[in-house]
């Protein structure tokens, strides 16, 4: 009978106010872009009572999580997510950065692997994925795996500045001096991209100091 009386209240809402339902998710969403990510939890959770097979609620609430480094949230509501599509890359994305930020690699990668197996054009992706072998010390599929990402999306300028750290730790100055440059180019401002940018330049004239 409750359940009855609650689906009918739903409906007279539904019929006389139908803005409630059928805008929440997107005012939801508009405060996650605004970077509003408590506020838009609020609405979306609510949205998520209402409607339990919208994807896109599971996608964002996901994304909020993870903007306020609540990791694991993150994790368990993807993963209700994947129950309802288990091919749905933003889930296996999210669930990827998530143990990526709380350094458990090895699931980081399982995850990041199978979105891309789903969606190879995703750039970011590949970055995560760089981000954890360069975490890991595994130079070369950290380069790969950024390489990758800039072929894909040449207007990051953190791919650039993760590619230069990786060619630096590599003692490639050369190579670390031009990534810095690119990604100055596209964030100019930047005064850490700055200061990276001359520490290379001045490990590189060391280096070739040596070899004069």
């Amino acid at each position: 009978m409750n359940r009855k009386f609650s689906f009918l209240l739903l409906l007279s809402l539904c019929i006389f106010f139908p803005s409630l339902t059928h805008s929440s998710f997107q005012e939801g969403y508009d405060l996650y872009k605004q970077g509003k990510y408590y506020d838009a939890e609020k609405i979306l959770i609510r949205e998520k009572e209402l409607t339990p097979n919208n994807l896109d609620v599971y996608a964002v609430l996901g994304w909020c999580y993870l903007n306020t480094g609540r990791y694991r949230m993150a994790i368990e509501i993807c993963d209700e997510g994947l129950k309802l599509s288990p091919t749905d890359t933003r889930f296996l994305t999210t669930i990827g950065r998530s143990h990526l930020e709380l350094k458990r690699y090895a699931d980081a990668i399982t995850y990041l692997q199978k979105s891309i197996s789903l969606n190879p054009d995703n750039s970011y992706n590949y970055y995560y994925l760089g981000r954890i072998y360069l975490n890991q010390g595994k130079l070369i599929l950290a380069e790969t795996a950024f390489s990758a990402s800039i072929m894909l999306k040449k207007d990051r300028y953190v791919y650039y500045k993760y590619r230069a750290q990786v060619y630096e730790k590599m003692a490639n100055y050369k190579s670390a001096e031009q990534d810095y440059k690119k990604a100055l180019t596209l964030k100019p401002n930047d005064p850490g991209l700055k200061e990276s940018l001359i520490q290379v330049i001045s490990k590189q004239a060391e280096q070739e100091g040596l070899f004069e």
